[in-house]
């Protein structure tokens, strides 16, 4: 970028461009009302701890990655659901790792990519504190009833958006069985 400046030409850096980014440019990576990633930006941030896992050296330990789709059944019975949201939205930007991944859903209310974890007890320990988020009563004592679905990568050749439909399909399994049940994906 070039301005004119008194008889010369003085040149812009790009990097103050880049640094000051115009929201027009990132209004879709970031849902508005609750702060949170976007569902695109978490999809891409998915696929992304995919492929680091799945192209790692032979000799490396690979870790599993944790998708966990979470809905709340009685939103629309709340007399403001956007409340609500941004309620459990600063829940989760605070007692998440700062390495997940918390986005605002399309059809489902929430979505969390849990990476880089070894064991199953670190999958149990984690899911337990998800739980607690959603448990935990609203500012006015209110309850949340959620249904939880889960599914795991833990090294396999997959796709971003496998995982979501595997996590998808634990979801409404759980919402099938009644409230505030959790559900990994299985086959069967």
């Amino acid at each position: 970028m070039e301005k004119e400046n008194k008889n010369h030409m003085v040149r812009q850096g790009i990097s103050n461009e880049l640094r000051e980014p115009r929201h027009e440019d990132t209004a879709c990576m970031y849902d508005e009302s609750s702060g949170l990633a976007s569902f695109y930006l978490f999809e891409d941030r998915l696929q992304t701890a995919i492929n680091y896992e799945s192209h790692k050296d032979i000799r490396v330990k690979r870790n599993k990655i944790v998708i966990v789709g979470v809905n709340i059944d009685n939103l629309n019975f709340f007399d403001s659901p956007h409340d609500v949201i941004r309620e459990i939205s600063a829940r989760l930007k605070i007692y998440l790792p700062s390495n997940y991944t918390a986005a605002r859903g399309i059809r489902y209310t929430f979505w969390i990519m849990m990476p880089r974890i070894n064991t199953m007890d670190e999958i149990e320990i984690e899911l337990m504190r998800l739980r607690t988020i959603f448990r935990t009563p609203l500012q006015h004592n209110e309850r949340l009833i959620t249904s939880i679905g889960v599914s795991l990568y833990e090294g396999q050749e997959s796709k971003a958006k496998e995982l979501i439909e595997k996590a998808i399909i634990a979801l409404q399994r759980a919402q099938e069985q009644g409230e505030n049940n959790m559900l990994f994906y299985s086959q069967n």
